[in-house]
């Protein structure tokens, strides 16, 4: 089974990320969503479809150009560590990396290049959830949250 573009999109960012980190940070882990964020696998990143456009190409025309809004969620064990994580991570991310397609055969997946996915805005901010750190749980008190919008460019009918 082929996947579509929207996990397409997701899983070449999560796959990128996974290899540009561990050339600068041990024990980093990164996910697909939230599902295995836990206090005990901390420092962790998860990658996250949020929001897609299609606009259109042009006048009169019902081609698309897909715009894809990306969350990748920080959860760091301190705030030293968040600031860097999330500094290494824009640095990454404010260039281009691959556009892979995925498909599932019989469990095992493969991917294939299919052209670049490019950045085209990025904004970071710190996740305050209003209450005192120290009465956070552990995976909560260092979270910083990175939103990209990126494409790949190509035109869809």
């Amino acid at each position: 089974m082929a996947y579509r573009q929207s996990r397409n999109f997701e899983i070449s960012t999560k796959d990128f990320i996974e290899t540009e980190i561990a050339s600068a940070f041990s024990n980093v882990n990164v996910y697909r969503g939230w599902a295995e964020v836990s206090g005990n696998n901390l420092p962790c990143i998860t990658v996250r479809l949020g929001e897609t456009e299609h606009p259109r190409v042009g006048v009169g025309s019902f081609a698309t150009r897909r715009e894809v809004t990306l969350l990748i969620d920080l959860f760091a064990t301190d705030d030293g560590q968040r600031l860097d994580v999330k500094d290494f991570l824009i640095s990454i991310l404010k260039k281009s990396w691959d556009y892979e397609e995925y498909t599932v055969t019989g469990g095992s997946s493969s991917s294939v290049v299919d052209g670049k996915i490019i950045c085209v805005g990025i904004s970071d901010t710190e996740v305050n959830l209003g209450t005192d750190k120290s009465q956070l749980d552990k995976v909560d008190r260092y979270r910083h949250l990175i939103t990209l919008v990126v494409t790949n460019g190509k035109v869809e009918a």
